[in-house]
């Protein structure tokens, strides 16, 4: 999945989540669920792709070995200082990515769908071309310029992005609010009086 793809599935489950316990997102967990929602591929990729020690990468962030009891930590954590729905979201983030690793691999009929999130019992195969000409692949197909038979993959993908955009509109925007704040006071000059 592309990492927007993993944003937008995280948001979703967390706005459904909020809204099921009678809440509305709010900036800190919506925060939280994006960086969870990320972390698998910021840790994995790199250690394969920059580093080559993994072979691939779906490895240890992406591993329920791992995430189980980085998740529960990470509620016990923000539990104790009284953050229970940054823990959680978090968890949401963390946990929604593993899962739409699986379902797209399942929906490609990858032979390795479910082994993705089973390292170091299932070590997946390395990759086949040099990082380069993957990240080519990937923008091509994203971009249009390469007729794939993931097509509705790339249209699924593309349609979960924007129904996200929906519904965090509808949810108020929760983080914005925060980054327009911060980007007021950058722009603000304290010498200009010219008001």
């Amino acid at each position: 999945m592309w990492p927007w793809s993993h944003a937008a599935v995280g948001y979703l489950c967390y706005s459904l989540g909020t809204r099921l316990v009678g809440r509305r997102p709010t900036a800190g967990p919506t925060v939280a669920v994006l960086f969870g929602a990320l972390l698998p591929d910021l840790v994995d990729k790199p250690l394969s792709w920059v580093f080559g020690l993994v072979p691939q990468g779906y490895a240890v962030a992406h591993s329920v070995i791992l995430a189980v009891p980085l998740g529960m930590g990470a509620v016990v954590m923000a539990r104790q200082h009284d953050r229970r729905p940054l823990g959680i979201a978090f968890v949401v983030g963390y946990w929604s990515h593993l899962l739409g690793d699986v379902l797209f691999g399942w929906l490609r009929s990858s032979p390795h769908a479910f082994g993705r999130v089973l390292w170091p019992i299932v070590t997946l195969p390395p990759y086949d071309r040099p990082v380069f000409a993957r990240l080519d692949e990937y923008v091509s197909v994203f971009t249009g310029f390469q007729t794939t038979g993931d097509a509705m993959i790339v249209i699924l993908g593309a349609s979960v992005v924007y129904v996200t955009i929906g519904v965090w509109i509808v949810d108020g925007r929760p983080g914005l609010a925060p980054i327009r704040r911060s980007l007021e006071r950058s722009y603000d000059d304290p010498t200009d009086h010219n008001e």
